[in-house]
C-alpha cells in the first residue's frame, strides 16, 4: 500500500514503557506507520514534570496535556482544558487527516472536535478494554462500602458508553466476548459505525533466544492493577496453602514479577508463612523470566480485553495455568492451555505440572503452534489494515 493517506495516532507514551497495554500500542503504531503517512499525538496525562521517552516513525509529533476531571466524570477518561481543545482543533485544521486512530476510549472526549473540524475523517477507536465491565467485576468481587469506588465508576462509565457506542466510528476490540456484550447492551438499529475484533498478537521469538528452564513458577504483570492485586490475594489466601507442601518437596518457588510491588505489601503482611513465594518486582526483560519458568500462573478473576501475557508465554512455549476469564477471547483448548477457576482445581493442576515436566513441554509446544497459527503479528496487522480500508 502506498502511504497516500494521512493518519493521526493518539495515545499516551508507549515507547520504552513496560506493560501489556504498551505492547499493543507498539504493535498498532508499527502497523499504522508502515501503511500510512503518520503523525503522532501523545497525551501527557498528569506527567507535567516527567520527560517523555523518544518515539519514532512519525512525520510530526504533538502533545496534549490533561486537566482535572469533573466530579461526575469517570477516572478512566481524560479531560482537556479549552486551550488544549483549541490546540487540538488547530492541529486537525492544519493537517487535514484522512484517519484519526485513538488508542483506548480514554481520549474519547476529543472525538466531538474531530467530527466538527474534519467531518470527512474516519475515526477509529481501539477499545481493547471495556472499562465498565472491569469496574463491575471489581465491585462484584468485593461489594462493600469500602469498595464503592468501583460501583460509582461502573455507573459513570456505563452512562458514557451509551453515548460513545452510538457514534459512527470503527471500534476495535481485542475480545470477541466484549464485542458481543457491546452489541447486546449499546447498539441500536440506527447505529452507523462498525465493531470488529483485532486480537492481541504474538511476536515471533528468534531462534537464538533459548531459555533454559529453572525451578520456578511465574506470576507476573503490573502488581498495582486491581486485577493483578486481586489475583495475588487469591493466590496467597486460597491457592498457596494447597500447594505449599508440594512446592517445598520439589524445592520450587513462585516468583512474582512486575512493577509496583509495594502494592502487595498489605497482603504479604497478613500472611507470614510464604517461604515459597518471592516478590521480585520489576525486571529488565520479562521474556527471559517467562521463558525460564516451568510454567506461568495467572489466577485472574477481574479482567477486560485479552491478556497479552498469554501470548508472551506462548511465544516462548511456556505453559499457562489460568482461569476462564483469563483466557477469554482466545481460541485455545484444554490441550494447549490449562483452565481452572477454583482454588482446588488450580492447585491440582499446579501439582500435576510440577510432577510432570514432559507434560509441561507438550502443552507448551501445542500452545505455541496454535498461537502462531492464529495470533502472529503479521496476520493480525493485515486484518487490521483491511478493516480500516473497508470502513
Amino acid at each position: 500500500m502506498k502511504k497516500n493517506k494521512k493518519l493521526l495516532y493518539i495515545d499516551v507514551p508507549f515507547m520504552n514503557e513496560k506493560g501489556g497495554d504498551k505492547n499493543r500500542s507498539r504493535f498498532l503504531w508499527n502497523t499504522l506507520q508502515a501503511n500510512y503517512d503518520c503523525d503522532l499525538l501523545l497525551i501527557n496525562h498528569f506527567r507535567k514534570d516527567s520527560k517523555i521517552a523518544k518515539h519514532n516513525g512519525y512525520n510530526e509529533l504533538f502533545q496534549l496535556r490533561t486537566t482535572q476531571k469533573s466530579l461526575f466524570q469517570s477516572h478512566s477518561y481524560f479531560n482537556f482544558s479549552k486551550n488544549e481543545i483549541a490546540k487540538f482543533a488547530g492541529i486537525l485544521q492544519k493537517h487535514n487527516y484522512d484517519i484519526i486512530f485513538i488508542r483506548f476510549a480514554s481520549p474519547a472526549f476529543l472525538t466531538p472536535t474531530i467530527e466538527k473540524v474534519l467531518p470527512q475523517a474516519k475515526i477509529v477507536l481501539d477499545i481493547d478494554m471495556l472499562f465498565s465491565r472491569l469496574s463491575k467485576l471489581a465491585w462484584q468481587a468485593n461489594p462493600t462500602l469500602k469498595n464503592r469506588y468501583f460501583l460509582l465508576e461502573f455507573i459513570r462509565q456505563r452512562n458514557y458508553e451509551f453515548e460513545l457506542f452510538a457514534r459512527p466510528y470503527l471500534f476495535f476490540f481485542s475480545n470477541v466476548v466484549e464485542k458481543k456484550l457491546v452489541e447486546k447492551i449499546y447498539i441500536n438499529p440506527s447505529f452507523k459505525g462498525k465493531l470488529q475484533v483485532i486480537p492481541n498478537v504474538m511476536h515471533p521469538v528468534t531462534a537464538q533466544n533459548s531459555f533454559p528452564k529453572k525451578n520456578y513458577i511465574l506470576f507476573y504483570g503490573d502488581l498495582g492493577s486491581t486485577a493483578n492485586l486481586d489475583a495475588f490475594e487469591f493466590l496467597v489466601k486460597k491457592i498457596y496453602p494447597l500447594v505449599s507442601a508440594k512446592l517445598k518437596q520439589k524445592k520450587a518457588i513462585i516468583n512474582v514479577v512486575g512493577k509496583n510491588k509495594q502494592a502487595l505489601s498489605n497482603v504479604i503482611k497478613e500472611h507470614h508463612n510464604l517461604e515459597n513465594i518471592e516478590v521480585v518486582g520489576e525486571v529488565d526483560d520479562i521474556n527471559i523470566w517467562i521463558g525460564a519458568a516451568r510454567f506461568v500462573l495467572l489466577p485472574i478473576r477481574i479482567a477486560s480485553g485479552t491478556r497479552t501475557r498469554i501470548l508472551e508465554a506462548a511465544a516462548t512455549k511456556t505453559p499457562v495455568i489460568t482461569t476462564s476469564i483469563g483466557v477469554e477471547g482466545f481460541e485455545f483448548n484444554d490441550r494447549e492451555i490449562v483452565i481452572a477457576d477454583t482454588a482446588e482445581t488450580i492447585s491440582q493442576n499446579i501439582i500435576s505440572l510440577l510432577e510432570d515436566s514432559e507434560k509441561c513441554k507438550k502443552i507448551g509446544e501445542k500452545f505455541h503452534e496454535k498461537a502462531k497459527k492464529l495470533y502472529l503479528d503479521s496476520i493480525i496487522a493485515q486484518k487490521m489494515i483491511n478493516n480500516i480500508e473497508k470502513f
